[in-house]
């Protein structure tokens, strides 16, 4: 556990590495929120026994942080000039909320297709519903294979998808899945908010972006479509790319929602630690960036959706 602190303290932030949109306050307030952790491959029982696609990028066990680690992660703090596609934004709603009632509703009917349903307005943002996401309690991650999404980069008889790039695209050209040259600046953002009952965690690769695989992969080609196979592959050929694989883990409880870009960023939900499922709802739209500058007021009232 150690190692990936130090490892943390060792990164050089980068133009393709993911930064948090917060301010110094903010972090130092909400540090007990965060975790770091390492990956690694899936083998054996992992994938005979647990369900996980064989090589599958799975979150380790993460460290808390403390007070005296948020000096190392204000160098992750983005800059002004830094592009949404490289954002971890934070944000919050009260609960119960009615259009998140009205997603949770949507998302329920037999004929809705994932990623194609109508916009919805979350707190301060609005965008296309994604899908509402139900995670049991005690699960390393959540993303489970989906035959409902045509348009999969990524087919398996495995249950469980573990760490991975989104690379969807409707008809109308909305989505993650872009050449390197202009993925950063094309895909959508997804905003994800747990609306309960339990806490859920966002785990984020900070420096094992689809900027970086497709820049050691096919390097210089602008016209190469990064995805979660060409990872797998990559880090079975080199693991120690995956032991200096670093990311955040953030907590969210009820009404916490966050904004990651999907198909930049590295990334699966959690549900380690908890005793409660959780359900969660993804948004996707061009999100502009909000700086979170203070702690969210949090209600002592349990209430979930």
């Amino acid at each position: 556990m150690g190692d990936v602190r130090n490892l943390v303290a060792t990164l050089r932030p980068d133009e393709r590495m993911i930064r948090l949109d917060c301010t110094p306050r903010w972090l130092s307030s909400n540090i007990g929120r965060l975790s770091v952790c390492g990956v690694h491959s899936a083998k054996g029982d992992e994938v005979d026994v647990l369900g996980f696609t064989r090589d599958a990028v799975v979150p380790d066990v993460p460290m808390p942080l403390v007070a005296e680690d948020v000096a190392v992660l204000e160098r992750f703090i983005a800059a002004d000039d830094t592009p949404p596609g490289l954002c971890l934004g934070f944000d919050r709603i009260s609960l119960p909320d009615g259009s998140a009632e009205n997603a949770i509703a949507e998302a329920s009917r037999p004929d809705f297709q994932p990623n194609c349903g109508d916009r919805h307005r979350l707190g301060r943002l609005e965008g296309r519903l994604v899908d509402v996401l139900e995670a049991r309690a005690g699960s390393s991650t959540t993303t489970r294979f989906d035959p409902r999404i045509r348009q999969y980069s990524d087919r398996s008889a495995a249950q469980w998808v573990g760490m991975h790039y989104d690379n969807a695209l409707t008809a109308s050209g909305d989505g993650e899945r872009f050449p390197r040259r202009t993925r950063l600046e094309a895909a959508e953002r997804r905003c994800l908010c747990n609306v309960g009952p339990g806490d859920r965690i966002l785990v984020v690769g900070l420096n094992m972006t689809s900027l970086y695989l497709s820049d050691v992969v096919r390097p210089g080609d602008g016209e190469h479509v990064p995805d979660t196979p060409q990872l797998r592959r990559y880090l079975r050929a080199r693991p120690g790319e995956a032991r200096r694989t670093v990311c955040i883990a953030v907590r969210l409880t009820p009404g916490d929602m966050i904004v990651f870009p999907a198909g930049a960023a590295l990334h699966d939900g959690s549900t380690r630690g908890s005793r409660a499922r959780s359900r969660a709802i993804v948004l996707a739209g061009r999100f502009p960036r909000h700086r979170s500058d203070v702690s969210p007021v949090r209600s002592t009232t349990s209430c979930s959706l």
